[in-house]
């Protein structure tokens, strides 16, 4: 009878133990379901807008513009308030010198839907637009598979979660969530990859090149004598560079020359030398006596 009595409230104490630990390790379980089913439900919402978009052609947009403006720190500054006024940004800019000798250059990106907009209010800032190109790559395939990828691994991510549910014991459930963090760390990554690609399309990088108009009226003709004057600079600049890769090259190759030439003649005397002692031996009448 004691001993009856004591296992009682030993099985007792077992029996809470057991319970607390299962609690333990359910609330973890359901706190991680819950907050998966909500990145799946925002994942899932992405994954229906990218599969609507993914029907239309994809291509990422680059342009090049080579402006003369009065003031290119002025016309830099106000390109990029008009980049953030449309919904673009400002990727990087610089600009050097001053005054009537000054130059600049900028990257932007601008909504792709506002970008015939922007280049014409840009282009109201140039008195001569110099250059002025705009090329487009084909990314259909690539966003289209990017899609399909992130698809996969969310329908692997569910199946993860069901598998989860149905874990009876922690070495299942800790071998579960370790597979479960593996494939969110992937789908976070291409999600981050396709958002990157996804704003490449949805804008156009724009790289803009401004200099200052040094264009001076005399006489009623047009003349730009500090333009030319750096045309013939840069054309005198790479005349002598490439002189000097032509003397280089000369004086590089100059010791493999010397050594062709000397074994060429040196072959050539040689064979002069055996022609004749053979020519001797051959063709020459032995002495009488």
């Amino acid at each position: 009878m004691p001993v009856h009595s004591l296992n009682k409230p030993a099985v007792a104490i077992a029996g809470g133990l057991i319970l607390c630990l299962i609690i333990a390790a359910s609330v973890p379980n359901l706190l991680r379901s819950k907050m998966s089913a909500q990145k799946s439900h925002l994942y899932g919402m992405a994954a229906t807008a990218a599969q609507a978009a993914e029907g239309e052609p994809k291509t990422v947009q680059t342009g090049t513009l080579m402006l003369t403006v009065k003031n290119p720190a002025e016309a830099c500054d106000r390109i990029r308030q008009l980049a953030e006024q449309m919904g673009g940004f400002l990727v990087d800019s610089e600009t050097t010198g001053n005054g009537g000798s000054s130059s600049a250059s900028l990257s932007i990106r601008i909504p792709a839907a506002r970008f015939e907009e922007a280049q014409a209010e840009i282009r109201k800032l140039a008195s001569r637009v110099e250059i002025a190109k705009l090329s487009a790559k084909d990314v259909t395939k690539e966003y289209v598979d990017r899609a399909a990828r992130i698809r996969n691994s969310k329908a692997q991510e569910a199946q993860y979660l069901g598998i989860l549910k149905r874990a009876s014991t922690i070495k299942e459930t800790l071998d579960v969530v370790a597979k479960l963090n593996e494939v969110r760390g992937e789908i976070e990554q291409q999600q981050a990859e396709f958002d990157a690609l996804t704003k490449e399309v949805e804008t156009v990088a724009l790289a803009i090149s401004l200099q200052a108009d040094e264009e001076a009226q005399v006489f009623g003709l047009h003349w730009r004598p500090l333009y030319q004057l750096k045309l013939a600079a840069r054309d005198g600049l790479d005349s002598v560079g490439n002189y000097a890769a032509a003397m280089a090259t000369v004086l590089f190759y100059l010791p493999a020359v010397v050594l062709w030439v000397a074994t060429i003649l040196f072959a050539a005397a040689t064979g002069w030398r055996i022609f004749r002692w053979a020519g001797k031996a051959l063709f020459t009448p032995p002495k009488t006596a």
